[in-house]
């Protein structure tokens, strides 16, 4: 079966005009409220040493991340779980058989996110470590894993690894015009979020600094991931129904 991927951007596209109204109240208390909030009161993580082979600035790069990961690890394992659940409730509204609303989809989603924080974690860790140590591997993981969030949702009851072998089956043949895919959201995310990191980075420090100007880059960065977020979600929805269909 030839995939047509164009077809799949077409389909996440339609869906973002028409369910507009939706998407923003949804994705904006539950995922653009949490973007905004790390933008805004977590900091950035310490860069990684340029030379991996250097041990004293390796142990001196965990000793940091270290000391980083303490002061901000409850704060982000609670915005990551309300973000989790918005992917919940949009995939609910999105993928599930009975088509709930809105107010359904969230309290059905309550009850449903620790098994999709499972998956999440499954999916993540995997695609993070392959990203981080030879890219590739990652990102095609990635590609080959999209359609488990939609799917996890619409054929559930699906255990974690069921959902694997699932997804795995839908994306056979399809694996590297899938990792290209992945990329789309995630570089669309980062580029609209971009302009406002670096001009934060540029004022930061700077005597004279607006904490206005500083909360309104926030703002920008957090909408520009959460679009990304968004993106991603509705593309997947989108890859679902295609793979699913045979289309």
């Amino acid at each position: 079966m030839r995939l047509d991927l164009a077809g799949v951007l077409r389909d996440a596209w339609a869906m973002a005009k028409r369910d507009r109204d939706v998407l923003i109240g949804v994705g904006g208390v539950l995922i653009l409220v949490p973007q905004i909030a790390q933008a805004m009161f977590v900091t950035a993580p310490p860069p990684l040493p340029e030379s991996g082979s250097d041990s004293a600035a390796l142990q001196a790069w965990i000793e940091a991340a270290t000391v980083w990961s303490r002061q901000n690890d409850v704060l982000l394992l609670a915005l990551a779980l309300v973000s989790l659940f918005g992917a919940v409730v949009l995939f609910l509204l999105y993928a599930d058989r009975e088509r709930p609303a809105v107010g359904s989809a969230l309290s059905t989603g309550i009850a449903f996110l620790p098994r999709y924080v499972l998956l999440a974690l499954s999916v993540t860790l995997p695609v993070n470590i392959g990203t981080l140590l030879l890219l590739l591997p990652g990102l095609y993981l990635k590609g080959r894993l999209l359609p488990i969030g939609p799917l996890f949702v619409a054929e559930r009851p699906l255990g974690v690894f069921a959902a694997w072998r699932r997804s795995f089956a839908l994306t056979r043949g399809h694996g590297l015009a899938l990792m290209a895919l992945a990329c789309v959201p995630l570089l669309a995310g980062d580029l609209l979020a971009l302009p406002f990191q670096l001009l934060g980075n540029a004022l930061n420090g700077a005597p004279m600094a607006n904490p206005v100007v500083a909360a309104l880059l926030d703002i920008g960065v957090g909408v520009g991931r959460t679009l990304g977020v968004i993106a991603a979600i509705l593309i997947e929805v989108a890859l679902y129904r295609r793979l699913k269909t045979g289309t």
